[in-house]
């Protein structure tokens, strides 16, 4: 009996942004469950790193700006505090009921500061105005500070992410129908292994897979235990190899590597394949490019536009070593835009048929899918 046909089935954020979840960094940097007024050095730097442009901000650039902030401290491992020694002692004596009373009249710059720095808060309550919402924690060192902020970060995004609702509209997308058409053949004729680079629950969004084996990359929010950070980038101090992902208590990533050199067929929704996840990647894209030995693979890659298109061409230029060619050269590639349909509709069609549906379905699928 010859062996399984064998598929992995990668997902990105930009799966679960084509299912129509609000899951991009905006989405949870604009909401109530996101700690951006803890008064944490690493906190401070984060809020003044995309004021204009959140929408633009994509999970890899969190993950690559933790690198920069640790690169950027002018003695590694110890971060300089953005809450001044002046500030410090003022608000060991700080009343905010006092404030209306003008009990503070002669210290009003100082007041300014820290509420500019979101350290002071400012509230709806005329009972209320003024706030400290985490003055225990300012007597602790920046360092620890920052450990906190990035668990809070974690615990904030578990919350956010719990609180989003699945929508029936989500069947009406590309993302939905092909995890529906791959979960399905993996039960009855393929090997499907499906690894999410994600925090959802899968199974919660999407029903077609909630009999599917899912490989979570970094944790999920459903069992209140994810990764986020850094990938291993050099030596860093020990007081903050925290931001490393490879230090997280829960750090113990399944098999991609070794499924993706034993694959027929990759297929990858919504991931950027960029530098952060290297260590994952970097080993089957070279191997797929050697001339010597080298088996033929289906690869299809689906992302949003044109725009992400030319950003995922150039990460595999990078994760070749500069043979993209050599790579479509040697290999079934194929990149598919879900935000134009209309464009791609023939690959889509061409993908859909060869994972196990009539044509005529998949044109009226097809259909549905323009016009949503």
């Amino acid at each position: 009996m010859s062996e399984l046909r064998k598929i992995v089935l990668i997902l990105g954020n930009g799966f679960d942004l084509d299912l129509g979840l609000k899951t991009s960094y905006k989405d949870f940097w604009e909401s109530d469950f996101c700690p951006k007024d803890y008064p944490a050095p690493l906190i401070h730097h984060l809020n003044q790193c995309w004021p204009d442009n959140l929408e633009a901000v994509k999970w890899y650039d969190l993950e690559n700006e933790l690198m920069k902030y640790y690169m950027g401290m002018a003695s590694p491992g110890n971060p300089e505090d953005f809450i001044t020694e002046e500030e410090k002692d003022f608000l060991m004596v700080f009343e905010p009921y006092k404030w209306d009373y003008g009990e503070y009249n002669d210290q009003v710059s100082i007041v300014r500061s820290l509420i500019d720095k979101r350290v002071i808060l400012v509230s709806d309550s005329a009972i209320r105005p003024l706030y400290v919402p985490y003055m225990e924690d300012l007597s602790l060192s920046p360092v620890l500070r920052d450990r906190k902020a990035l668990q809070r970060i974690k615990d904030g995004l578990c919350k956010y992410l719990e609180s989003l609702k699945y929508e029936r509209e989500a069947r009406n997308t590309v993302a939905y129908q092909v995890l529906q058409f791959l979960a399905i053949e993996g039960e009855i004729k393929c090997s499907v292994a499906i690894y999410s680079f994600n925090y959802t629950d899968v199974k919660h969004f999407v029903y077609p897979a909630k009999d599917a084996i899912i490989h979570y990359m970094h944790g999920s929010c459903s069992d209140g235990k994810i990764i986020i950070g850094t990938r291993d980038e050099g030596e860093i101090i020990e007081n903050y190899d925290f931001l490393q992902k490879s230090f997280d208590p829960s750090f113990n990533p399944p098999a991609l590597v070794a499924d993706l050199q034993d694959a027929d067929e990759v297929v990858i929704f919504g991931h950027s394949i960029g530098e952060n996840d290297r260590q994952y990647f970097k080993a089957f894209f070279l191997q797929q490019t050697n001339f010597a030995g080298t088996r033929r693979k289906d690869i299809t890659i689906f992302t949003r536009d044109a725009a992400s298109e030319l950003q995922i061409k150039r990460s595999l230029e990078k994760m070749t070593d500069w043979n993209l060619s050599t790579l479509f050269g040697l290999n079934n590639l194929q990149i598919i835009k879900t935000g134009d349909i209309k464009e791609d509709k023939e690959k889509l069609f061409k993908f859909l048929i060869k994972h196990g549906k009539e044509e005529l379905s998949v044109r009226e699928l097809i259909g549905k899918l323009i016009n949503h």
